[in-house]
């Protein structure tokens, strides 16, 4: 039966794969956020402290089924679909061994659980991941018109975050026709038109079309870097505060992790002042941040690198308890999340993951690294660039963009180093062992940070 319907196992094994992710995991874990956005979902009135499409999307599912069920159900079928795909595509090329890679890696702990959550984060991680593998179907020339389908996906994903469009640009770039690609020129000219696209349909859809109330959500990142400037003994940037306060409440309040993270009342002071200030007088929130860096260059970069350590989880001395939510935020919309014996198994799996080299954000950037080096051998090498190419510019991102740890922000460098080390393995080129050793070498040094600081 195997040997005869390999698709048909392979489709019967992701499913049911998925509903044991959607039995331990029923029907989607509740976050603040989750509330938030859900509120805005029923009432089709949004603000753009998240971006709007999330909600809207949501609105939209509501008529299949009430709550989360079926934002969930949309987030496992892209996932176990896109990983079937993936087997299948591996398999048809290089045998069983190769076709449960993907399998293996779908039902990690991390990404498992990740994906249980009803939040924006795992939506356009799944929206990349299938995108993805629909492209490299196409690559093999078994699907030339997947392309098409991919299109919307990354469009789509590129929107619901702020900082989607740096992992959705390499995929972009992989759906464009290989001739635009060849030549310097032309390949400068197609990135700038895939950006130009990103941006138009992020506005399109969260701007134009949706019509949200603003609420400036880059101040709560200029908030963060003005307060991190004082904390490395930089000058205050807050206009109108005294820095007497501002250096008390940068004491009190920031940490290199996040600004405010027990949510205390006076600790919004500052980000309160800061949203008046710029209500009152129209001063760009750009202008005030970059008034603030360039006088302080060093502390900025400090403040910045203690904060990306986190991020990263690189050289941190014990990774926060977030591999996988398990919690049921309060509100009023009857949503309710209860964890069971095989969310507890997932979450206790996630943890030991989270604390090893493999949970951790920097080992994937070092995977991606290394992948980027191993794929001129590969046949599959247009997907691995783009997967490691997207890896690292939505990981690395986080430089700049990023104003808490949550591991959450990088599923999507974790998913993405995935699908590519899967492709490297089933692959298995024939390489110089120099080649094999330069692509090792980042994965090793970062493991090897990652060890001696939890030591």
């Amino acid at each position: 039966m195997i040997e005869r319907r390999p698709g048909l196992f392979i489709a019967a094994l992701c499913f049911l794969l998925a509903v044991l992710q959607l039995a331990a995991f029923r029907w989607g874990v509740i976050t603040p956020d989750s509330v938030v956005q859900y509120g805005q979902a029923i009432s089709g009135q949004y603000d753009d402290w998240h971006p709007p499409i999330t909600a809207w999307l949501w609105r939209q599912l509501l008529h299949v089924a009430p709550g989360g069920a079926a934002f969930l159900l949309l987030d496992v079928a892209l996932y176990w679909g896109a990983a079937g795909l993936l087997a299948e595509l591996l398999r048809r090329r290089h045998g069983w061994s190769a076709a449960a890679l993907p399998i293996l890696f779908a039902l990690a702990p991390i990404p498992f659980g990740q994906v249980g959550a009803v939040l924006k984060d795992p939506l356009m991680a799944c929206l990349l991941l299938m995108a993805a593998v629909l492209l490299a179907w196409r690559e093999e020339g078994a699907a030339r018109r997947a392309g098409w389908i991919a299109l919307p996906l990354i469009l789509l994903a590129g929107a619901i975050r702020i900082n989607g469009m740096f992992a959705a640009l390499p995929l972009l770039m992989l759906a464009a026709p290989r001739r635009w690609l060849r030549q310097p020129m032309i390949f400068v000219a197609t990135a700038t038109g895939a950006l130009a696209l990103l941006l138009g349909a992020s506005w399109t859809l969260n701007e134009a079309l949706l019509r949200p109330q603003h609420s400036q959500p880059i101040l709560s990142l200029v908030n963060f870097d003005l307060a991190g400037i004082v904390a490395q003994g930089g000058p205050s940037g807050y206009p109108g505060l005294d820095p007497v306060r501002v250096r008390a409440l940068v004491r009190h309040c920031y940490d290199p992790r996040l600004y405010g993270a027990h949510d205390e009342a006076v600790c919004a002071v500052a980000g309160d002042a800061l949203a008046r200030h710029v209500a009152h007088t129209g001063d760009s929130p750009v202008g005030i941040w970059l008034n603030a860096i360039i006088p302080a260059p060093g502390t900025y970069l400090r403040h910045r690198l203690a904060h990306l350590d986190w991020n990263w989880r690189l050289a941190v001395p014990a990774v926060p308890d977030d591999a996988v939510y398990m919690m049921s935020a309060p509100n009023r919309f009857g949503l309710e999340f209860i964890p069971d014996t095989g969310t507890h198994i997932v979450v206790d799996a996630a943890r030991a993951m989270a604390g090893s080299p493999f949970g951790r954000p920097a080992s994937w950037l070092a995977v991606a690294l290394g992948l980027l080096v191993v794929a001129p051998g590969l046949r599959q090498r247009r997907t691995v660039v783009a997967l490691a190419a997207s890896a690292l510019l939505y990981g690395g991102a986080y430089a700049v963009v990023s104003v808490a740890p949550d591991l959450r922000y990088n599923l999507w460098t974790m998913l993405a180093g995935m699908a590519g080390l899967c492709i490297l393995l089933a692959e298995r080129p024939a390489l110089p062992w120099w080649r094999w050793a330069l692509a090792g070498a980042p994965l090793v040094a970062v493991s090897a940070v990652e060890v001696a600081a939890m030591a």
